[in-house]
């Protein structure tokens, strides 16, 4: 048995970046970070393609369940990362992960065997889960840092966690897009892919040497949410920690926000993307931040270089007019997203370095734990804006409602088909007996090949029919009666069916709400560079 090692002792021997113990860290953070962005992502894909919502409520509900066990567990979180062996946590919620996705897998069972009203909330729930999974591994994750490098390694450190993790993100945001195009309708699949990996991180968890506890004495607290105020407090009545805490919480606001602008580009295409490849343009800000983290770990030296804050605020900015500019080029566009990703790396890593360098060594786990109740605010906020933004857009006219719908057909739905998940093809035969049909029949080289997939993240989408179904049309009947009226946007046809007798939901043209979304996002990054110049001017010569 291997006695636990002080923090001194670790340092000694442990004091360079090629350490087992940083290395396991880097691995299950990697696949943490890899299950949290492809689970997100398969979830909601997979309750918009068996109806369980709607496009627009699953981008606004998903940061909503991912965030708020932060907020609920903050206190438990910070306390038990100080109380006991971060170690043990990280090892603890590894595990945890398997659980987890055991049941993501589950959930993906029932959706397509028999159970396609309970399936898909399983699956949501995991969202939720692996939120608290990630509130409780976040401050051991972050807090154990400075107890296994040295202090003139962090930013380098931290430049290489930042960057695998944004990798991570990468690879699942775009791999839970993918998986969700390829096994459409056998989504088991998906659930055993991210079993096996959760079991991998597991395993890499157990890399990590023992250590002791910061603060082994830390009592519970009596009171579950008295101490995260007192925290929150602490945290902002001194400057530096102030500075990280409010740059890292805008942050945290800002990418939820970018998130739901490119899920609802993507929505608002004609036609839409699919979820391969929204998936693939949402994943690009984090190819960005995965090289920009390790180029400001490299910059910052052996110190903290606060002026990399501003320079990448800058460079946010520039990035998302550029975006709003050519968010028709898709080309551009991605480019774009690309260099927003790669100046938030500048803008987060001396952040997340200020944070664990100047919080108390004994209450690091306390202090981080209280910087993400603070983020849970940026992120909810997000999620509340841009639910009030599409709103607000669509009431005084920038998303017009649309005036040129038609009466089609009414009669039986006789044929009703699906192309990755969307319906694409629809006939209905009213009493008369005449046929009368839209969109078009998928073609068999259509499904789910490795050209179509290249194709569909390469390539732009062809102006095709749309089709728009009511939540309570059912997907495997085709003998329904049914109402079709339809409307044009541009060159596009869009088809909406409901049952008979039900009148259609408004609609609305959001193509251009997402312009004004980047331009927002860029005047909110003015704003906080505003706010932050003093501080980070101030602060930069004394860390």
């Amino acid at each position: 048995m291997h006695e636990p090692e002080s923090p001194s002792t670790f340092l000694r021997i442990h004091g360079t970046l090629a350490n087992r113990n940083f290395i396991g860290l880097l691995v299950a953070q990697f696949l943490a970070a890899f299950n949290d962005q492809a689970i997100h992502a398969a979830a909601m894909f997979f309750a918009i393609n068996t109806q369980a919502l709607t496009e627009r409520a699953a981008i606004s509900l998903m940061p909503i369940l991912f965030y708020a066990p932060w907020a609920i567990f903050c206190t438990v979180a910070g306390w038990l990362a100080d109380r006991y062996s971060k170690r043990n946590a990280l090892v603890f919620w590894k595990l945890a992960e398997i659980a987890i996705t055991a049941v993501a897998l589950l959930g993906f069972y029932l959706g397509r065997n028999g159970h396609p009203e309970l399936g898909p909330w399983v699956v949501l729930s995991t969202v939720f889960l692996m939120g608290t999974h990630s509130a409780f591994f976040v401050p051991a994750k972050y807090g154990v840092m400075p107890e296994i490098l040295p202090p003139h390694l962090l930013s380098k450190g931290n430049g290489l966690l930042e960057s695998l993790s944004f990798l991570a993100v990468i690879l699942g945001t775009v791999s839970g897009g993918v998986l969700s195009y390829l096994f459409l309708g056998n989504e088991l699949v998906i659930g055993v892919i991210l079993l096996g990996l959760a079991v991998v991180g597991a395993l890499a968890s157990f890399l990590i040497r023992k250590m002791q506890a910061a603060n082994p004495t830390l009592p519970f607290p009596p009171y579950i949410y008295g101490p995260i105020v007192g925290n929150v407090k602490e945290l902002f009545a001194v400057p530096a920690l102030r500075l990280a805490a409010q740059g890292i919480a805008f942050f945290t606001f800002v990418v939820a926000f970018m998130r739901a602008a490119v899920y609802m580009l993507g929505e608002s295409q004609n036609p839409r993307w699919d979820e391969l490849k929204t998936s693939v343009v949402v994943g690009s800000v984090a190819l960005g931040i995965g090289l920009g983290s390790p180029a400001a770990g490299w910059l910052s030296g052996r110190h903290v270089e606060l002026r990399l804050v501003l320079l990448g605020a800058v460079g946010m900015i520039l990035a998302l007019v550029g975006a709003a500019t050519f968010i028709d080029e898709v080309a551009i566009l991605v480019s774009c997203i690309v260099a927003i990703g790669f100046f938030t790396g500048f803008y987060i890593v001396p952040l997340f370095t200020l944070l664990q360098h100047k919080a108390p060594k004994e209450r690091k786990g306390e202090m981080i734990a209280a910087s993400n109740a603070v983020n849970i605010v940026g992120a909810i906020s997000a999620s509340l804006l841009f639910f009030g933004v599409v709103f607000l857009a669509q009431k005084f006219g920038l998303s017009p409602e649309v005036t040129n719908r038609q009466a089609v057909v009414s009669g039986k739905l006789t044929d009703l088909e699906l192309l990755h998940g969307r319906p694409v093809y629809f006939e209905v035969t009213p009493e008369n007996g005449s046929r009368v049909e839209g969109g078009r029949k998928p073609r068999p080289q259509e499904a789910r090949s490795f050209e179509q997939v290249v194709k569909h993240i390469f390539e732009g989408g062809r102006s095709r029919d749309i089709l728009e179904l009511h939540k309570d049309i059912a997907l495997d009947r085709k003998d329904q009666d049914v109402d079709v009226s339809k409307y044009v946007i541009g060159e596009v046809t869009h088809y909406d069916l409901v049952p008979a007798g039900v009148p259609p939901t408004p609609d609305y043209d959001n193509h251009h709400l997402p312009r004004f979304l980047f331009f927002g996002a860029a005047a909110m990054t003015l704003a906080i560079l505003v706010l932050l110049v003093r501080p980070v001017l101030r602060l930069r010569k004394s860390v």
